[in-house]
């Protein structure tokens, strides 16, 4: 797969479209979360690549991606994506982020948004801070503390059986990660807040929520709903925070519905 230079790192990405290649089709940019790549997304690629061009892309240090020397910060993950769009000389895009990607969309639909047609948040908390922490910790004192102790595979898997196939794939795609990187990554979420950025947003958006997210309350989800000034919500009840991974074929096809209701074309 190919990657390509985005300011201070190698951006690592997947780009698949099984649609008629004689005509136009519309571009979608997926980005996952903390810890997850381009790979989580697979059961999305046959549903949507038949009818867009759709480019899974690694966030700096997961995947196939280089860390890069730059701080961590919600900007810094947005202006990585229009840097991706600029190398790949792409205008504009529909975006689609899941948790920490959805919370960099927050952001590109606010000071970016005439680079997207549409931005679809899934999962996407508004804020992390110590709350985060304290859930991700287990027993250690801080999240980052269990990360460097367990790594980010064994992290992730701790609680899951060790035959388990499903976990073992799980474990090998988070240790892709730059260990040292994610857990900076883990750090900085404590300061993560784009409560601001919610009304401004000005890109046409779609909110995927899960009802019953440890990590994002469904009043929250309600709130990006009401407050972002031209957006939409599907909610996915008895769900946790997986729903694209547990509902592929739901979630992309409120997104085709969405982005057709959203094309130029």
């Amino acid at each position: 797969m190919p990657t390509i230079r985005t300011g201070d790192f190698d951006c690592h990405y997947a780009d698949d479209c099984f649609a008629e290649p004689w005509l136009e089709h519309e571009t979608v940019v997926i980005q996952a979360g903390f810890g997850r790549n381009g790979e989580h997304w697979q059961a999305w690629v046959p549903l949507l690549a038949g009818h867009c061009r759709v480019i899974r892309r690694d966030m700096r240090a997961h995947g196939g991606s280089t860390a890069g020397a730059a701080p961590w910060s919600v900007e810094q993950l947005a202006e990585d994506v229009v840097g991706f769009l600029d190398a790949l000389g792409l205008d504009r895009v529909h975006y689609v982020g899941e948790s920490v990607g959805g919370i960099t969309g927050i952001v590109l639909g606010a000071l970016h948004p005439e680079r997207f047609h549409s931005i679809t948040l899934v999962q996407t908390p508004i804020r992390l801070g110590q709350p985060l922490n304290d859930l991700m910790r287990g027993s250690y004192p801080t999240w980052a503390d269990a990360l460097r102790d367990l790594g980010p595979g064994g992290w992730v898997t701790q609680a899951r059986a060790p035959d388990d196939p499903e976990a073992e794939w799980d474990r090998m795609q988070w240790d892709r990660c730059d260990a040292d990187a994610l857990i900076r990554l883990a750090e900085a979420t404590l300061q993560v807040d784009v409560a601001d950025y919610v009304a401004r947003v000005a890109t046409p958006t779609l909110i995927l929520a899960p009802a019953q997210s440890p990590l994002t309350s469904l009043a929250d989800q309600l709130h990006l709903r009401v407050t972002i000034p031209d957006a939409e919500i599907e909610v996915f009840e008895g769900r946790g925070h997986n729903i694209y991974r547990e509902e592929p074929e739901r979630c992309t096809g409120r997104v085709l519905q969405f982005i057709k209701a959203r094309s130029p074309r």
